[in-house]
């Protein structure tokens, strides 16, 4: 790994960290802060490659248990930072149609496991609605959130990428 990797990888940790503990102390929706954690691993493997991303997100969830509040690491840890991973691996196929549909299969997937081990890790998680209710509205959210991403890493490209 060159030194380049290395540092731009510990900035970004960095980033994420403060990004993440930001939600603590700034009266800031979670959704939104994990949405901008979301981006810099996206960030991350355009700069470099997307093994410095997958050691970003390693890295900022293992030193995330530490130093931010659990509820925050574990939806990061278990979504929010490896989407960006997914989604590139995704989106490499070029068709629109299959693209959705495997992101909202893997949302799906990672939906299940995040209820079950947010319940394992937070304790009972209490939820004003029904399941399937929940499990209905996160559909068209994620669809959201995928979007705002997609927007969000053009932004990059477009305004800071070409120039770096």
């Amino acid at each position: 790994m060159k030194a380049k990797d290395l540092t731009l990888g510990g900035i970004l940790i960095a980033l994420t960290l403060v990004i993440l503990y930001s939600s603590s102390i700034l009266p800031i929706s979670t959704l939104t802060i994990l949405t901008l954690a979301s981006c810099l691993i996206p960030i991350c493997i355009i700069r470099s490659s997307v093994k410095t991303g997958f050691l970003v997100y390693i890295g900022s969830t293992t030193l995330g248990f530490f130093i931010i509040p659990i509820n925050i690491i574990v939806y990061y840890g278990l979504f929010f930072g490896v989407y960006g991973i997914i989604k590139y691996y995704i989106e490499r196929l070029r068709k629109l149609s299959l693209e959705i549909i495997l992101k909202l299969i893997i949302f799906n997937i990672i939906f299940i496991i995040s209820f079950t081990v947010a319940t394992l890790f937070l304790g009972n998680v209490v939820i004003n609605i029904p399941l399937w209710l929940l499990w209905l509205l996160a559909q068209p959210t994620f669809i959201v959130f995928d979007y705002a991403l997609t927007l969000i890493i053009g932004y990059y490209l477009n305004r800071f990428h070409k120039v770096m």
